[in-house]
């Protein structure tokens, strides 16, 4: 059974709107990212294991942000965190065993986002009325790819060096932060 921790920041209606979406992206699209951002909410609901590391263990707040930070070293194509790193969320150190850089992406987005590093979902939810229903022209759908196109295959490209980008940025930013920088 699916339960949504209370640590979660985003509305649990949110979180479910998000999870209908990215799950349909994934089966529609087969994207990498998309299938991370699954992982990623799949985990934390109790359904999955970590989509980075595969562990078993229940999900608590530590985990997800260790995850969350091994999920943008992926991202952002960085060595895994150092011993002291994990040590620092208190976790046991972990390699990725699972995905590639567009899975960590997907799954950084998802992870920051419920943690509420990131003010924005990772994919465009759709508006509610007051009483919770969908209003009028605001479903949210799903588009099939065209993978054989060229200019499909070059969006995607420009979406992974793009998403890259943004993840390197932000690893960068927290390792100052952090003073491991030099």
């Amino acid at each position: 059974m699916a339960v949504i921790p209370t640590w979660v920041v985003p509305a649990h209606r949110d979180v479910a709107d998000c999870h209908r979406m990215v799950v349909q992206l994934a089966d529609v699209t087969g994207s990498h990212d998309a299938l991370g951002q699954v992982a990623a909410l799949g985990w934390v609901v109790g359904l999955r294991p970590a989509p980075l590391t595969q562990r078993e263990e229940r999900v608590n707040l530590d985990l997800v942000r260790a995850e969350h930070w091994l999920a943008l070293c992926a991202a952002a194509g960085q060595a895994e965190p150092s011993t002291s790193e994990w040590r620092r969320f208190g976790v046991e150190p972990r390699p990725m065993v699972a995905g590639d850089a567009g899975f960590a992406y997907g799954a950084w987005s998802v992870l920051g986002w419920l943690l509420g590093e990131h003010l924005d979902p990772p994919v465009e939810l759709p508006r509610r009325a007051s009483d919770g229903s969908v209003r009028p022209g605001e479903q949210r759908y799903v588009t099939l790819p065209r993978p054989d196109l060229p200019v499909w295959q070059d969006a995607q490209r420009r979406r992974r060096e793009r998403q890259r980008a943004e993840a390197f940025v932000a690893w960068r930013g927290v390792r100052d932060r952090a003073g491991t920088v030099g």
